[in-house]
């Protein structure tokens, strides 16, 4: 699984920004990464103060279940988006995928994290804080319509004020 560099600049974040409410933004991905990442690929990535960390999306599953078994509301599903984040920083890391990660669907549109809890989540949540070196696993629960497909897993280090950002594409 190759290990790619996602760098844009503040109008990017700026683009996520906006896309959580409506249009997603394509990151450009910098001279030198000849192809974008993918499920299973790893992006390094800075936090607002700069320490670096690895992210790996290691699965998307679509549809998931909820611990109870209760359908998604409506004409709707839920997905599960499984993550490997280590601390390349040496001084700890810590975040919530709840605050930072979106995914963008065939529409165009970006879908938010939902608060439930998935059986493929298997007793990871949201937030992650692995120490300098380690790797730790987070999960965060998505509802979106049965209509739209899954295109883009996006994720933006503190809720979108750090320079850096990923964007992992969904076959």
């Amino acid at each position: 699984m190759g290990k790619l560099r996602a760098v844009v600049g503040m109008a990017a974040v700026a683009g996520l920004a906006a896309a959580c409410s409506s249009t997603a933004t394509l990151v450009d991905h910098p001279a030198g990464s000849s192809k974008a990442a993918h499920v299973g690929d790893t992006l390094s990535l800075k936090t607002q103060a700069g320490k670096t960390f690895d992210m790996t999306l290691e699965s998307v599953t679509d549809p998931a279940h909820t611990t109870s078994g209760a359908a998604a509301p409506g004409a709707k599903r839920y997905i599960a988006v499984m993550w490997h984040i280590t601390d390349t920083s040496g001084s700890g890391i810590s975040g919530n995928t709840n605050a930072d990660a979106n995914l963008v669907g065939s529409n165009g549109n970006a879908y938010l994290p939902a608060h439930v809890t998935l059986m493929e989540c298997s007793g990871h949540g949201p937030k992650f804080n692995p120490t300098p070196g380690k790797t730790v696993t987070a999960c965060t629960a998505f509802e979106v319509r049965t209509a739209i497909k899954i295109t883009q897993v996006q994720f933006s280090p503190a809720a979108g004020a750090a320079a850096d950002y990923g964007q992992w594409l969904v076959p």
